[in-house]
Protein backbone atom coordinates (compact mmCIF):
# COMPACT_ATOMS: atom_id res chain seq x y z
CA UNK A 1 0.00 0.00 0.00
CA UNK A 2 1.29 3.56 -0.91
CA UNK A 3 2.33 5.43 1.70
CA UNK A 4 0.21 8.36 1.71
CA UNK A 5 1.54 12.32 1.96
CA UNK A 6 -0.45 15.69 2.14
CA UNK A 7 0.75 18.92 0.97
CA UNK A 8 -0.83 21.74 1.38
CA UNK A 9 -1.11 24.42 -1.36
CA UNK A 10 -0.05 21.73 -3.46
CA UNK A 11 -0.72 24.01 -6.97
CA UNK A 12 1.85 26.71 -5.74
CA UNK A 13 5.54 27.36 -7.18
CA UNK A 14 7.26 25.44 -4.79
CA UNK A 15 4.00 22.68 -4.11
CA UNK A 16 3.34 21.75 -7.43
CA UNK A 17 6.97 20.82 -8.47
CA UNK A 18 7.16 19.09 -5.24
CA UNK A 19 3.90 17.29 -5.43
CA UNK A 20 5.14 15.98 -8.60
CA UNK A 21 8.66 14.86 -7.19
CA UNK A 22 7.01 12.69 -4.29
CA UNK A 23 4.52 11.27 -6.90
CA UNK A 24 7.15 10.08 -8.94
CA UNK A 25 8.89 8.38 -6.09
CA UNK A 26 5.82 6.40 -5.72
CA UNK A 27 4.41 8.16 -2.92
CA UNK A 28 0.08 8.78 -2.76
CA UNK A 29 -0.11 12.37 -2.76
CA UNK A 30 -2.95 14.43 -1.61
CA UNK A 31 -2.86 17.48 -3.39
CA UNK A 32 -4.55 19.77 -0.67
CA UNK A 33 -5.19 23.33 -2.73
CA UNK A 34 -7.99 26.05 -3.57
CA UNK A 35 -7.15 26.10 -7.15
CA UNK A 36 -5.83 22.80 -9.07
CA UNK A 37 -4.94 24.15 -12.55
CA UNK A 38 -1.35 24.73 -11.81
CA UNK A 39 -0.97 21.28 -10.91
CA UNK A 40 1.46 18.67 -13.00
CA UNK A 41 -1.21 15.78 -13.06
CA UNK A 42 0.33 12.33 -12.41
CA UNK A 43 -1.49 8.85 -11.60
CA UNK A 44 -0.17 9.08 -7.56
CA UNK A 45 -1.62 12.51 -7.28
CA UNK A 46 -5.14 12.73 -5.65
CA UNK A 47 -6.84 16.51 -5.70
CA UNK A 48 -8.65 17.79 -3.15
CA UNK A 49 -9.79 21.31 -3.15
CA UNK A 50 -9.85 23.06 0.04
CA UNK A 51 -8.60 25.57 2.67
CA UNK A 52 -6.56 25.63 5.14
CA UNK A 53 -8.02 28.05 7.07
CA UNK A 54 -11.21 25.36 7.02
CA UNK A 55 -9.82 23.15 9.59
CA UNK A 56 -12.61 20.54 9.16
CA UNK A 57 -11.62 19.81 5.63
CA UNK A 58 -7.97 19.86 6.19
CA UNK A 59 -9.00 17.00 9.13
CA UNK A 60 -10.73 15.19 6.24
CA UNK A 61 -7.74 15.24 3.64
CA UNK A 62 -5.39 14.27 6.05
CA UNK A 63 -6.54 11.11 7.32
CA UNK A 64 -4.13 8.24 6.74
CA UNK A 65 -1.48 10.84 6.35
CA UNK A 66 2.25 9.92 8.22
CA UNK A 67 3.79 12.83 6.51
CA UNK A 68 2.43 16.37 6.11
CA UNK A 69 3.87 19.25 3.45
CA UNK A 70 3.03 22.72 4.68
CA UNK A 71 3.73 25.04 1.55
CA UNK A 72 0.51 27.11 1.56
CA UNK A 73 1.25 30.45 2.35
CA UNK A 74 -0.12 34.53 1.18
CA UNK A 75 3.33 35.11 -0.75
CA UNK A 76 2.21 38.17 -2.57
CA UNK A 77 3.87 41.61 -1.27
CA UNK A 78 0.86 43.31 -0.85
CA UNK A 79 -3.25 42.11 -0.44
CA UNK A 80 -6.06 44.25 -0.60
CA UNK A 81 -7.00 43.28 2.91
CA UNK A 82 -4.00 43.02 5.04
CA UNK A 83 -5.54 40.81 7.78
CA UNK A 84 -5.24 38.08 4.45
CA UNK A 85 -1.48 37.97 5.37
CA UNK A 86 -2.34 36.93 8.89
CA UNK A 87 -5.26 34.70 8.48
CA UNK A 88 -3.57 32.19 5.55
CA UNK A 89 0.13 32.58 7.50
CA UNK A 90 -0.46 32.37 10.75
CA UNK A 91 -3.98 31.17 11.36
CA UNK A 92 -3.74 28.52 8.58
CA UNK A 93 -0.38 27.12 10.26
CA UNK A 94 -1.76 26.84 13.63
CA UNK A 95 -4.54 24.73 11.73
CA UNK A 96 -2.38 22.73 9.80
CA UNK A 97 -0.24 21.63 12.92
CA UNK A 98 -4.08 20.97 15.26
CA UNK A 99 -4.77 18.92 12.05
CA UNK A 100 -1.34 17.24 12.27
CA UNK A 101 -1.35 15.97 15.96
CA UNK A 102 -5.28 15.06 15.47
CA UNK A 103 -4.24 12.45 13.44
CA UNK A 104 -0.98 11.87 15.12
CA UNK A 105 1.20 13.23 11.94
CA UNK A 106 4.85 11.63 12.92
CA UNK A 107 6.50 14.48 10.67
CA UNK A 108 5.77 17.83 9.49
CA UNK A 109 7.80 20.06 7.26
CA UNK A 110 6.46 23.50 6.92
CA UNK A 111 7.59 25.56 4.16
CA UNK A 112 8.51 29.46 5.63
CA UNK A 113 11.23 31.64 4.46
CA UNK A 114 14.31 33.57 4.49
CA UNK A 115 12.44 36.68 5.14
CA UNK A 116 12.03 35.83 8.61
CA UNK A 117 15.61 36.26 8.84
CA UNK A 118 16.09 39.75 7.31
CA UNK A 119 18.29 41.43 5.98
CA UNK A 120 22.33 41.38 6.52
CA UNK A 121 25.20 43.73 8.28
CA UNK A 122 28.27 41.28 7.25
CA UNK A 123 28.63 37.79 6.76
CA UNK A 124 25.52 35.82 5.24
CA UNK A 125 23.21 34.76 8.04
CA UNK A 126 22.53 31.50 9.77
CA UNK A 127 19.55 29.83 10.88
CA UNK A 128 20.51 30.94 14.58
CA UNK A 129 21.23 35.18 13.98
CA UNK A 130 19.11 37.50 15.12
CA UNK A 131 16.90 39.38 13.11
CA UNK A 132 18.48 43.69 12.92
CA UNK A 133 15.33 45.17 11.79
CA UNK A 134 11.59 45.09 12.07
CA UNK A 135 9.30 43.74 9.86
CA UNK A 136 8.54 46.50 7.12
CA UNK A 137 6.52 43.52 5.19
CA UNK A 138 3.47 42.00 5.95
CA UNK A 139 4.27 38.94 4.55
CA UNK A 140 8.04 38.67 6.17
CA UNK A 141 6.41 39.45 9.66
CA UNK A 142 3.36 37.02 9.16
CA UNK A 143 5.83 34.21 8.17
CA UNK A 144 7.87 35.02 11.08
CA UNK A 145 4.94 34.80 13.73
CA UNK A 146 3.34 31.52 11.67
CA UNK A 147 7.05 30.42 12.60
CA UNK A 148 6.38 31.19 16.42
CA UNK A 149 2.80 29.21 15.76
CA UNK A 150 4.27 26.06 14.93
CA UNK A 151 7.22 26.38 17.30
CA UNK A 152 4.03 26.20 20.32
CA UNK A 153 3.45 22.31 18.87
CA UNK A 154 6.98 21.31 18.28
CA UNK A 155 7.04 19.18 21.68
CA UNK A 156 4.20 17.13 20.03
CA UNK A 157 4.81 16.96 16.77
CA UNK A 158 8.30 16.88 14.86
CA UNK A 159 8.10 19.99 12.72
CA UNK A 160 11.12 20.36 10.15
CA UNK A 161 10.89 24.22 9.07
CA UNK A 162 12.80 24.97 5.81
CA UNK A 163 13.33 28.95 5.02
CA UNK A 164 13.71 29.12 0.90
CA UNK A 165 15.63 32.27 -0.49
CA UNK A 166 14.20 33.64 -3.11
CA UNK A 167 13.20 30.89 -5.34
CA UNK A 168 12.92 30.94 -8.77
CA UNK A 169 13.09 28.82 -11.66
CA UNK A 170 10.67 27.50 -14.53
CA UNK A 171 6.71 27.36 -13.27
CA UNK A 172 4.12 29.58 -14.10
CA UNK A 173 4.28 33.24 -13.09
CA UNK A 174 2.08 34.42 -10.42
CA UNK A 175 1.71 37.36 -8.36
CA UNK A 176 3.51 35.60 -5.64
CA UNK A 177 6.29 34.17 -8.15
CA UNK A 178 8.23 37.79 -8.03
CA UNK A 179 12.15 36.46 -9.71
CA UNK A 180 9.95 35.11 -12.57
CA UNK A 181 7.70 38.38 -13.03
CA UNK A 182 11.28 40.54 -13.05
CA UNK A 183 12.48 38.02 -15.70
CA UNK A 184 9.78 37.54 -17.91
CA UNK A 185 9.06 42.07 -17.60
CA UNK A 186 13.24 42.46 -18.98
CA UNK A 187 12.66 40.37 -21.59
CA UNK A 188 9.54 41.87 -22.76
CA UNK A 189 11.19 45.36 -22.26
CA UNK A 190 8.79 46.39 -19.61
CA UNK A 191 11.56 46.62 -16.82
CA UNK A 192 13.72 49.28 -17.22
CA UNK A 193 15.45 50.30 -14.06
CA UNK A 194 17.75 48.86 -11.55
CA UNK A 195 17.82 50.33 -7.85
CA UNK A 196 21.02 52.59 -6.94
CA UNK A 197 23.91 51.22 -8.83
CA UNK A 198 22.44 47.72 -8.78
CA UNK A 199 25.23 46.85 -6.29
CA UNK A 200 22.35 45.18 -3.58
CA UNK A 201 22.88 41.78 -3.39
CA UNK A 202 19.64 39.00 -2.57
CA UNK A 203 20.04 35.19 -2.48
CA UNK A 204 18.79 33.29 -5.26
CA UNK A 205 17.68 29.68 -5.09
CA UNK A 206 16.13 27.18 -7.99
CA UNK A 207 13.10 25.42 -7.27
CA UNK A 208 14.68 22.41 -7.92
CA UNK A 209 16.91 22.59 -5.14
CA UNK A 210 14.44 23.79 -2.80
CA UNK A 211 12.78 20.72 -3.74
CA UNK A 212 14.72 18.27 -2.93
CA UNK A 213 15.34 20.33 0.61
CA UNK A 214 12.02 19.01 1.18
CA UNK A 215 12.34 15.71 0.30
CA UNK A 216 15.98 15.11 2.32
CA UNK A 217 14.28 16.96 4.74
CA UNK A 218 11.09 13.59 4.67
CA UNK A 219 14.19 11.45 4.75
CA UNK A 220 16.37 12.29 7.06
CA UNK A 221 15.62 14.50 10.12
CA UNK A 222 13.62 12.80 12.75
CA UNK A 223 13.18 15.85 15.31
CA UNK A 224 12.04 19.64 15.08
CA UNK A 225 15.05 21.52 13.44
CA UNK A 226 15.37 24.67 11.51
CA UNK A 227 17.33 24.60 7.58
CA UNK A 228 17.98 27.67 5.48
CA UNK A 229 17.72 26.77 1.92
CA UNK A 230 19.27 29.32 0.11
CA UNK A 231 21.24 29.34 -3.50
CA UNK A 232 24.29 32.12 -4.75
CA UNK A 233 24.48 35.61 -3.51
CA UNK A 234 23.82 37.39 -6.42
CA UNK A 235 23.61 41.57 -7.10
CA UNK A 236 21.23 43.74 -9.44
CA UNK A 237 23.71 43.56 -12.07
CA UNK A 238 24.85 40.35 -11.97
CA UNK A 239 21.65 39.50 -12.13
CA UNK A 240 20.51 41.23 -14.91
CA UNK A 241 23.65 40.96 -16.49
CA UNK A 242 23.39 37.11 -16.49
CA UNK A 243 20.11 37.25 -17.95
CA UNK A 244 21.04 39.17 -20.92
CA UNK A 245 24.19 36.82 -21.62
CA UNK A 246 21.42 33.91 -21.60
CA UNK A 247 17.85 35.41 -22.81
CA UNK A 248 20.48 37.61 -25.78
CA UNK A 249 18.24 40.54 -24.72
CA UNK A 250 19.37 43.88 -24.06
CA UNK A 251 17.52 46.43 -22.80
CA UNK A 252 18.99 50.12 -21.56
CA UNK A 253 18.17 50.42 -17.59
CA UNK A 254 18.61 53.35 -16.03
CA UNK A 255 20.17 53.46 -12.41
CA UNK A 256 17.23 55.13 -9.92
CA UNK A 257 18.53 56.10 -6.46
CA UNK A 258 16.97 54.38 -3.87
CA UNK A 259 15.78 57.58 -2.45
CA UNK A 260 13.67 57.86 -6.16
CA UNK A 261 12.75 54.26 -5.60
CA UNK A 262 11.59 55.29 -1.85
CA UNK A 263 9.31 58.50 -3.03
CA UNK A 264 8.17 56.79 -6.06
CA UNK A 265 6.85 53.95 -3.72
CA UNK A 266 4.89 55.87 -1.36
CA UNK A 267 3.09 57.83 -4.16
CA UNK A 268 2.47 54.25 -5.30
CA UNK A 269 0.70 53.67 -1.71
CA UNK A 270 -1.25 56.92 -1.65
CA UNK A 271 -2.87 55.70 -5.29
CA UNK A 272 -3.73 52.67 -3.39
CA UNK A 273 -5.30 53.74 -0.42
CA UNK A 274 -7.86 55.84 -3.04
CA UNK A 275 -8.56 53.66 -5.56
CA UNK A 276 -7.56 50.06 -4.39
CA UNK A 277 -5.36 49.07 -7.02
CA UNK A 278 -1.77 46.89 -6.65
CA UNK A 279 1.21 49.57 -6.28
CA UNK A 280 3.59 48.17 -8.57
CA UNK A 281 6.64 49.28 -6.12
CA UNK A 282 5.71 49.30 -2.14
CA UNK A 283 7.87 51.91 0.07
CA UNK A 284 9.05 48.75 2.09
CA UNK A 285 10.75 47.46 -1.40
CA UNK A 286 13.08 50.37 -1.14
CA UNK A 287 14.01 49.88 2.33
CA UNK A 288 14.76 46.36 1.64
CA UNK A 289 17.36 47.63 -0.41
CA UNK A 290 19.08 49.41 1.60
CA UNK A 291 20.51 46.20 2.86
CA UNK A 292 22.18 42.74 1.34
CA UNK A 293 20.12 40.10 1.91
CA UNK A 294 22.94 37.46 1.65
CA UNK A 295 22.51 33.73 3.20
CA UNK A 296 24.37 30.81 4.22
CA UNK A 297 22.96 26.90 3.56
CA UNK A 298 26.10 24.92 5.63
CA UNK A 299 23.85 23.33 7.93
CA UNK A 300 21.22 22.19 5.19
CA UNK A 301 24.26 21.08 3.03
CA UNK A 302 26.09 19.29 6.41
CA UNK A 303 22.44 17.66 7.46
CA UNK A 304 20.42 17.46 4.27
CA UNK A 305 23.33 16.64 1.38
CA UNK A 306 21.93 20.10 -0.15
CA UNK A 307 23.11 20.66 -3.46
CA UNK A 308 23.13 24.65 -5.07
CA UNK A 309 22.53 24.66 -8.36
CA UNK A 310 24.81 27.44 -10.50
CA UNK A 311 22.68 30.78 -10.84
CA UNK A 312 23.63 31.00 -14.56
CA UNK A 313 22.41 27.14 -14.86
CA UNK A 314 19.28 27.82 -12.95
CA UNK A 315 18.86 31.01 -14.97
CA UNK A 316 19.28 29.46 -18.34
CA UNK A 317 16.39 26.69 -17.13
CA UNK A 318 13.95 29.73 -16.06
CA UNK A 319 14.75 32.05 -19.21
CA UNK A 320 14.10 29.14 -21.66
CA UNK A 321 10.83 28.23 -19.88
CA UNK A 322 9.67 31.41 -19.80
CA UNK A 323 10.59 32.47 -23.64
CA UNK A 324 8.76 29.46 -24.88
CA UNK A 325 5.34 29.71 -22.40
CA UNK A 326 6.05 33.87 -23.29
CA UNK A 327 2.12 33.89 -24.03
CA UNK A 328 0.36 31.36 -21.63
CA UNK A 329 2.63 34.04 -18.85
CA UNK A 330 1.56 36.81 -20.15
CA UNK A 331 -2.01 35.63 -19.67
CA UNK A 332 -1.62 34.67 -15.99
CA UNK A 333 -0.10 37.46 -14.87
Amino acid sequence: MQERILVTGASGFIGRKLSFRLAQEGYHVIAFCRNSSQLILHPNIEIIKGDILDLESLKAAMKDCKVVFHTAALAKMWSKNKRDFYDVNVVGTRNVCLAAIHHQVSKLIYTSSCGVLGPTLHSPMTENDPRIVGFPIEYERTKYLAELEADKFSDDLAIVTLRPSRVYGDGPITGSNTVSRMIDAYIRGKWKFVPGKGMSIANYVFVDDVVEGHVAAMKKIEQSEKFILGGDDVSFKQFFDTLTDISGVRHKLYEIPISLVEWYGRLQSVKTNIFGTEPQILPEFAERLKYNQKYSSQKAIDYLDYKITPFKEGMKTTVDFIINNQWKNIQQL
